[in-house]
């Protein structure tokens, strides 16, 4: 029997890991990170692509990387409400320039197409999800991820 792909789940609480474990369990494993360096861990594991999530309001301000990849306990409210806005950006920027090339979906409701489309091309292989996106949608950009191919 070979084994379910297996994907890290980057998220602040346990929403999509929760869901996705409940739905989609019985054909793909799922494993939360909830910070940058969570993440980095759980990807050295045998994981087939990322889920993740954009915001990251609820994380301690600690956890949260900046533009340079940079955690930061003592930022200033304002600072630390913009770097958890765009969190799931961040964390993708910092481990692209790790070397992290595993394909990506990211959960975000962006207004502006131009700005997905950039997104998209500078992190690729990404895949901007919005959450108007169905489970069926979602299973199936899993699927191709898990078969090799673009999301």
């Amino acid at each position: 029997m070979t084994a379910r792909p297996l994907f890290v789940v980057c998220e602040d609480g346990t929403e999509y890991v929760d869901r996705f474990q409940r739905l989609l369990g019985l054909r793909f494993r799922f494993v939360r990170a909830g910070s940058f360096a969570e993440a980095t861990a759980a990807l050295a594991r045998d994981a087939v692509g990322l889920l993740l999530d954009l915001d990251f309001r609820r994380s301690p301000a600690g956890v949260l990387v900046d533009e340079s990849g940079g955690a930061d306990a003592t930022r200033v409210d304002s600072e630390r409400r913009h770097v958890s806005a765009v969190q799931g950006v961040l964390i993708l920027r910092a481990l692209r320039r790790q070397g992290v090339k595993l394909p990506v979906l990211l959960f975000a409701d962006f207004d502006d197409a131009d700005q997905t489309a950039y997104l998209e091309a500078e992190l690729a292989p990404l895949r901007v999800v919005r959450s108007s996106v169905g489970l069926h949608d979602i299973s199936s950009a899993l699927d191709q991820i898990a078969a090799g191919s673009k999301p």
